[in-house]
């Protein structure tokens, strides 16, 4: 039982110390896109909407911007498709998710799971290497949550099903007809959710909100 609450008690200072690990341009990045989505802040009949504003708004800003949509056919485990936002600066790639708190949702989480999932991001910007440490870490919190409460975990919540969402190999960036933000781009065109509420000064609430996180669950061992 001291080993589990250690291993907890890791888990949440690596995921603090992953979510608050963003380079200047993945800072200035994120600040654009969230600068977008206050813009754009009201209920979509779907978030695809949204995403495709983002990604307009990308690229009006002259970033080489896309949806990409990504495809994983495994023996190991169920099919599966996903769709996020591709970002190329400098010849690095930065992947961008406008739900990404809402991926890692389960049922019936223990008390230490829910405050990792209010402790993630609405929007994920980063590089394709932290964004695995971060899934790695959550992956094997979802893993012990599910075990604690006596539940199965299922195909779509096991690591290699989650990396494959973002980081899969079969994965089509495409250009997509441009909204009022820019001037149509002629590429192909990819195919009741309120987005969240952009505050400002994210940054800073983020690292009181974790360092809070790690404090209270020390407590409650």
């Amino acid at each position: 039982m001291e080993n589990d609450n250690c291993s907890e008690n890791i888990s949440i200072d690596t995921l603090q110390s992953l979510i608050l690990c963003m380079s200047v341009t993945e800072k200035i990045l994120l600040a654009k896109i969230e600068k977008i989505v206050a813009e754009n802040n009201k209920v979509y009949e779907n978030k695809n909407v949204l995403k495709k504003i983002v990604n307009d708004g990308l690229s009006s800003l002259h970033y080489d911007s896309s949806i990409c949509k990504s495809k994983w056919n495994k023996p190991s485990f169920y099919p599966g498709e996903y769709e996020f936002i591709d970002v190329i600066v400098e010849g690095e790639r930065l992947i961008i998710d406008i739900d990404f708190r809402s991926e890692f949702e389960i049922a019936k989480p223990t008390e230490t799971y829910k405050m990792i999932l209010e402790s993630l991001p609405f929007i994920f910007v980063g590089n394709p290497k932290r964004l695995t440490e971060m899934i790695l870490v959550i992956s094997e919190a979802v893993k012990k949550s599910l075990r604690k409460k006596r539940m199965h975990v299922p195909p779509w919540r096991k690591t290699d099903y989650m990396l494959s969402k973002w980081l899969s190999p079969l994965c089509v960036r495409a250009k997509q007809p441009l909204s009022s933000y820019s001037v149509l781009i002629p590429n192909v065109l990819i195919p009741a959710w309120q987005p969240p509420i952009v505050k400002q000064n994210c940054l800073q609430t983020k690292r009181k909100l974790l360092n809070g996180l790690a404090s209270l669950f020390n407590h409650k061992q």
